[in-house]
């Protein structure tokens, strides 16, 4: 165990000590899966990949849903860049020793656009949208009383205009209750799956394959053949420690390494207070430490849980993170326990 520990320690150093030599910034698709979709990952600077008590777990690592043990559902709206909007929608329903079942939508769309041409640069009257869409189905399961394992497979398709491109990706990850009490090892692999290209009716065209003869047909149509681009794939391991944990409160504290496949290594870490037996949550984090060609986002956020309507629980989320150009955004999650 101890050994365990060590190399999770080690790989984190590791991780503050070396970089990249090139970021490989702008050379993934479907960027869109790796926005941070919920309040309470966010607030703690998504230092998250060993798990909490929510079903919005599943988008940080899908093992940790083996670990709830009523059904509930999760919604997160939030507020990104240029009014853009994000929405996340979650199920998990566990099923005794068979293991958990989860389902999840993860959905974009712009307002409408109007069309601009050459020549008709105030619009033709034409308007046109831009949307990202990820649904999956996960499993997850105990193996034993401090291990579990777990999967989410999901479809992904972005459109703008008529053209639009699909993909198929996995999420696996691992979680592990050690026996240092209060400490806990995360890992997960997000977003391994298919490459993405464009295809549609906005890339036809019109050639003349034989430009020096002048008795063909010089108006063949044509498709313009586009790149395929990789998903951005990211790695995350992580430890979790529980400084406090009494009956009344508990802090705890995480701190994660990253291994995206289009940007450099990095290292979030996180806080998170509950007072009252989990009813009032306090958090606060900050992700992209130790990247340079990025400020440190700064993170915090509340929330509440409380019990309605009988074995019901209603849980409140907010989230507010800083960032470098584009001042802030804003997440807000609600999530029904029964």
């Amino acid at each position: 165990m101890k050994k365990i520990i060590r190399l999770t320690l080690l790989v984190l150093l590791l991780n503050i000590t070396f970089a990249q030599s090139v970021s490989k910034v702008g050379t993934s698709s479907a960027k869109f899966l790796s926005v941070p979709v919920d309040a309470r990952g966010t607030s703690m600077g998504q230092a998250v990949v060993t798990g909490f008590n929510d079903p919005s777990t599943l988008f940080w690592n899908p093992s940790t849903i083996a670990y709830l043990s009523e059904r509930s559902i999760h919604f997160s709206y939030t507020k990104w860049f240029e009014d853009i909007n994000f929405k996340y929608f979650v199920g998990v329903f566990p099923a005794g020793s068979i293991g958990t079942f989860g389902v999840n939508v993860t959905y974009f769309q712009t307002d409408p656009m109007e069309v601009t041409t050459e020549m008709a640069q105030e619009g033709t009257g034409e308007y046109f949208t831009v949307g990202s869409y990820a649904i999956g189905v996960a499993f997850a399961r105990q193996l034993t009383v401090d291990f579990a394992i777990g999967s989410n497979i999901k479809y992904i398709m972005e459109n703008i205009y008529h053209m639009s491109a699909t993909g198929v990706a996995m999420d696996i990850g691992v979680r592990y209750l050690t026996p240092w009490r209060g400490i806990r090892l995360g890992f997960s692999i997000r977003n391994f799956g298919t490459k993405m290209h464009m295809i549609g009716e906005d890339l036809l065209t019109t050639v003349d394959p034989d430009p020096m003869n002048s008795g063909n047909n010089d108006v063949i149509n044509a498709y313009y053949a586009t790149d395929k681009f990789d998903l951005p794939l990211n790695m995350t391991i992580g430890l979790a420690w529980d400084v406090i944990n009494s009956n009344n409160s508990r802090l705890t504290f995480e701190v994660d390494g990253l291994y995206p496949s289009d940007n450099y290594e990095r290292v979030n870490a996180g806080l998170e207070m509950s007072i009252l037996k989990e009813m009032i949550y306090l958090r606060t984090g900050v992700a992209n430490l130790f990247l340079d060609s990025i400020d440190p986002y700064f993170s915090v956020g509340a929330g509440i849980r409380y019990s309605i309507l009988g074995n019901m629980n209603l849980c409140v989320d907010y989230a507010y993170q800083t960032h470098e150009y584009f001042s802030k955004n804003e997440h807000i999650s609600v999530t029904i326990t029964f």
